[in-house]
């Protein structure tokens, strides 16, 4: 026999589960809308075209849910069963790999990206072919292709309807429903410009659409990888292996993702950070450690993951920002005041492993110790005049993420496993390719083709910014 038995790959959900969803999208939906205001609203007439512009995306956003509730989550007619079709270990595992490799490079190249925007200013348009961008395509277009890719996949696997297909196989449609949100969400940013000129701030209503595109693009490459693995049990650091190397690389990114996004404005000048809710900094340090380093340690089904990624983003940041000799601008703040979170998420996971409650105050007891410390010096556009408001937002944001991340971890470990053996019959995953060695010729062959790129690119020094 040459698959492994497998397990039925499909999504099922129940009523509680359809009401637990849909509180989840309301709450998305006020959060989107409460984003946009902290995003900054243009003044006069555009003002009207601004949250006219936000209703559209939110019914195109309402229409792209429906399209995922019917191919993955609606309860599929009596007599149709979803089917087992399984996809080769090989295959999967060069999707989870090319689409880690492409999303490193669209990480590299937002930061990049930042860097020289913040050096050059380069009005909208005449920055579309620099290389910050180019190497953002890239990280495009290999997710588009994979996403073909998968399409192909899945409707050549025998019989069904779409939706049987999809859930035979669901992290394979989530990529390609990722990629095709992703083709929808390219050209909102151009438009929006074209409509309201340059963003006020970074937190624009595209931005915030690519950055969820970009960091579910990041997760799906470790679901996809965690299928080619075998189920395990909680266990110490010492289970992990060097074939773990791409989940925790793109939970490094994530985070890399997730800060340079939502907290690298309080960097800068004031600008509309003032206007923010003083809270809102501390919340999303703590939320993005709780929900990442929850993540890593369900994924993983071990504690001291979420160290572990924490120090790899961190790590990467300074290494970055050392390539583009960028320290008088890019600042290590966010990763550095995570980190207490993180250890604490991790010695909370070896008492009690799997307590997702916990370690969401876990994550909130380390961000109030920063709080209480050494918050003020590294954000001082931040003061905080009510700490115990901080400090109960903080709480909720982290409980609230620990347990997104913790579904999303369990789902990874435990979920869609099609996992071939090796001749000898053992359940040794992917023997014959050779994961780790795979995994770690490509991060290295990418990264010298990084510093290649960076260190031979001219600066569009023609645009320089006037002075003052």
């Amino acid at each position: 026999m040459s698959e492994q038995q497998m397990t039925r790959s499909t999504l099922k959900i129940g009523g509680w589960a359809r009401l637990r969803m849909g509180l989840l999208g309301a709450a998305a939906l006020v959060l989107f809308i409460v984003f946009s205001t902290w995003s900054g609203v243009p003044t006069g007439e555009r003002a009207l075209l601004f949250w006219i512009g936000v209703a559209v995306l939110v019914i195109m956003l309402a229409a792209f849910g429906l399209v995922v509730w019917h191919l993955l989550l609606r309860p599929l007619p009596a007599g149709q069963a979803v089917r087992e079709q399984p996809i080769k270990a090989s295959y999967r595992q060069a999707l989870a790999l090319l689409l880690g490799v492409g999303q490193l490079g669209m990480t590299v190249g937002a930061f990049w990206d930042e860097i020289w925007h913040r050096q050059y200013g380069i009005p909208f348009g005449e920055d579309f072919f620099w290389r910050p961008h180019l190497l953002m395509y890239f990280g495009m277009a290999v997710t588009a292709a994979l996403a073909f890719a998968g399409l192909y996949l899945i409707t050549h696997r025998g019989p069904g309807t779409l939706p049987q297909r999809f859930r035979a196989n669901p992290v394979v449609g989530l990529l390609i429903l990722v990629g095709a949100f992703l083709l929808y969400v390219l050209p909102t940013d151009p438009l929006w410009h074209a409509i309201y000129g340059e963003d006020l701030t970074a937190w624009s209503v595209p931005h915030l659409l690519l950055f969820v595109s970009f960091d579910s693009i990041l997760l799906l490459a470790a679901a996809i990888h965690m299928t080619t693995q075998p189920r395990r049990e909680w266990g110490t650091p010492r289970q992990l292996r060097l074939s773990d190397a791409l989940p925790l690389v793109m939970f490094a990114a994530s985070s890399l993702s997730w800060n340079q996004f939502f907290t690298t404005e309080w960097d800068g000048t004031a600008g509309l950070v003032l206007a923010r809710p003083e809270w809102l900094l501390p919340l999303m340090i703590a939320s993005g450690a709780a929900l990442i380093g929850v993540m890593a340690n369900h994924t993983l089904r071990v504690f001291g993951a979420a160290t572990l990624t924490g120090l790899l983003a961190l790590a990467l940041r300074v290494a970055l920002i050392q390539l583009f000799k960028a320290e008088n601008m890019m600042l290590v703040n966010a990763w550095v005041l995570a980190l207490p979170s993180l250890v604490l998420i991790d010695l909370w996971y070896a008492y009690r492993r799997g307590a997702w409650l916990g370690a969401g105050g876990a994550a909130a007891v380390g961000m109030g110790i920063m709080l209480l410390t050494i918050f003020r010096q590294f954000y001082p556009l931040a003061p905080l005049t009510n700490l115990p408001v901080a400090l109960v937002m903080v709480l909720v944001g982290s409980l609230g993420m620990s347990w997104l991340g913790a579904t999303l971890g369990d789902y990874f470990a435990e979920r869609n496993k099609q996992v071939e053996t090796d001749t000898s019959g053992s359940r040794r995953p992917l023997a014959s390719l050779g994961v780790a060695s795979a995994t770690t010729i490509l991060i290295i062959l990418f990264l010298a083709f990084i510093i290649f790129f960076v260190t031979t690119a001219t600066p569009p020094v023609s645009f320089t910014l006037p002075p003052g």
